[in-house]
């Protein structure tokens, strides 16, 4: 849902998803003078009470000098001094009105101008339903926010209680959403075919046989098992769950089972089925997928769409030579640069010949339509940036914002990353020895080789009223592209799917920028803490009024240049 209201001197442009709000805001010239940032007020309807004032870390020095690294600041006392926000604890299918107060006055005595307000009512998106079912992770169990109410990673926490407590934090409704598309096969009237990579995680393992042995559904599941570090692993879990090797298919000629996808078909009397909806995303079936590192679940109750997927699971349950299903994916899952630009629901799977797609990507990233309009488009890279990107940013010369997610650092990212409208985010961690004031923040030691990022999301001018959403299970590689078992939706001028995206992109990106810059500036030694308090007086707000600046840019395309409004 997008809004945008201006009331008294105040804008602001609201982007809503499902579990989270971002915040555009602006002020007239009138309004500026004097304000020392937005205090940034929350009600949700049907709740008994006022609402609350929204909270942060930093606070105005002179007012509290020795910040608690444990505790959050109010904004009417501390107030933000940003123009873009995102509120990342909202709840699905929930309506919020945000009420932006500046602030104007001393640190110590902070007052408000009759009228100079805006308030704004937003509804956040129910996964649950409709078309497209969108569910991230945590992704951040790095954060402050863990520490302040788990403090151990799980495997150190002695309470079950507690540990189930973190794990579900953690999940942030990424497991219940797989469980449940599981249940959904709750008879002998409906089978489910799976293929899977990681395919370890006992909660899911047991659901799929309980689905097959108690509910009598048709279960059939692919998995990957070469002899490597993930083929072992799985078949360990598969004994040690009691999973019934009658349902499970040995995927072994791939050079790698890359996919996380379920399709839930209904099943008549004589064992015809009938395609329903179908589970994909970046999520393996694993602890490290689903509470660790970043991950999406995207559920698509398009019968058509989950037809292409059980089709291409027919080729995978033969367990072919890669040679034979490349030529089966680049017949029947044809790219093609006009029909996939086309509006609705695309899928492309692979193995396949060549690297259109991978070429296609990398161009739709670059694009940009200039003209005094604002754009940007958004990619997270698990392994690095790919050399057709690096071209691409590094031949761009347009205005649009390219915001790169990493993480690891990229060898060659001092080059492509160089434009000032290249916005770089790497996974880190936050603590005293690189954030100061902050408690330490620890992994959950789940993901040994990814730690941080593994959604394979590209977004192109999400913003717009007509958004490109890319996601699924490929890497942005070429071995994602023609060598890896794979699969990859590409969602067409739906505002509603890019609007959860842009907003959990959102909020990962913002996670980890602040704690990787924090990094960068530690590399120098320890650095000083000033940017760690608030500014003590109007002039926070230069930089974002300066031509050319680029939070001028982030000011003006995310307050005035956001695209289909109700």
């Amino acid at each position: 849902m997008r809004k945008r209201v201006e009331s008294g001197g105040v804008t602001i442009q609201a982007v809503a998803g499902t579990r989270a709000v971002f915040l555009g805001l602006d002020l007239d010239a009138a309004a500026r003078d004097g304000c020392l940032g937005f205090a940034l007020h929350r009600a949700m309807k049907g709740q008994p009470g006022p609402g609350k004032w929204l909270a942060g870390f930093k606070t105005f020095k002179s007012v509290v000098p020795v910040p608690d690294p444990k505790t959050t600041y109010r904004t009417n006392d501390h107030p933000l001094q940003s123009f873009y926000w995102g509120d990342y604890t909202a709840s699905p299918g929930q309506t919020y009105t945000y009420r932006v107060v500046p602030r104007y006055g001393t640190p110590a005595a902070l007052t408000d101008k009759a009228g100079v307000e805006a308030s704004i009512e937003v509804t956040t998106g129910d996964p649950d339903t409709g078309t497209h079912g969108v569910y991230f992770n945590r992704g951040v169990a790095a954060s402050q926010a863990y520490t302040r109410k788990f403090g151990e990673p799980p495997d150190q926490i002695a309470d079950p209680q507690k540990k189930q407590e973190a794990l579900a934090w953690l999940s942030r409704g990424l497991l219940e959403a797989i469980l449940a598309f599981i249940g959904q096969a709750s008879s002998d009237q409906f089978a489910l075919r799976a293929a899977f990579y990681e395919f370890t995680q006992p909660d899911v393992l047991k659901a799929l046989q309980s689905a097959h042995a108690d509910k009598g559904a048709n279960v059939q599941i692919v998995y990957h098992d070469l002899a490597d570090s993930t083929g072992g692993p799985n078949d360990q879990a598969i004994a040690d769950n009691g999973v019934d090797r009658a349902i499970l298919i040995r995927r072994q000629k791939a050079t790698l089972a890359h996919n996380k996808f379920i399709v839930l078909c209904t099943k008549d009397a004589a064992g015809t089925l009938t395609p329903v909806s179908v589970w994909t995303g970046s999520t393996n079936i694993s602890e490290g997928g689903i509470f660790g590192h970043s991950n999406v679940g995207h559920a698509v109750r398009d019968p058509a769409v989950a037809s292409r997927y059980l089709d291409f699971w027919t080729q995978l349950a033969g367990d072919p030579e890669v040679d034979q299903l490349r030529d089966w994916c680049s017949q029947n899952s044809v790219f093609d640069e006009t029909q996939v630009a086309t509006d609705g629901i695309h899928t492309l799977f692979s193995p396949r010949h060549g690297l259109a797609p991978l070429k296609w990507y990398a161009k739709q990233f670059g694009s940009g339509r200039g003209g005094g309009q604002l754009t940007s488009a958004h990619i997270t890279e698990a392994f690095g940036m790919n050399v057709e990107f690096e071209k691409t940013l590094e031949a761009y010369t347009g205005d649009g914002f390219h915001y790169v997610m990493l993480d690891q650092p990229d060898s060659n990212q001092d080059t492509w990353g160089k434009d000032v409208h290249v916005i770089v985010a790497v996974g880190a961690e936050g603590g005293p020895d690189v954030l100061s004031r902050w408690a330490k923040e620890s992994l959950t030691g789940f993901n040994v080789h990814v730690p941080y990022l593994h959604t394979k999301v590209l977004l192109v001018d999400p913003l717009e009223a007509t958004p490109t959403v890319i996601t699924g299970s490929a890497n942005f590689s070429p071995n994602s592209t023609s060598s890896n078992d794979e699969n990859m939706l590409v969602i067409q001028n739906d505002p509603e799917v890019a609007d959860v995206y842009f907003t959990e992109f959102a909020r990962i990106f913002e996670h980890f920028y602040a704690r990787y810059w924090a990094t960068r500036l530690a590399q120098g030694g320890q650095p000083s803490d000033d940017h760690s308090f608030l500014s003590e007086d109007a002039t926070w707000q230069d930089p974002y009024f300066a031509a050319g600046h680029l939070k001028c840019l982030l000011r003006t395309l995310y307050s005035s240049q956001v695209q289909g409004n109700v």
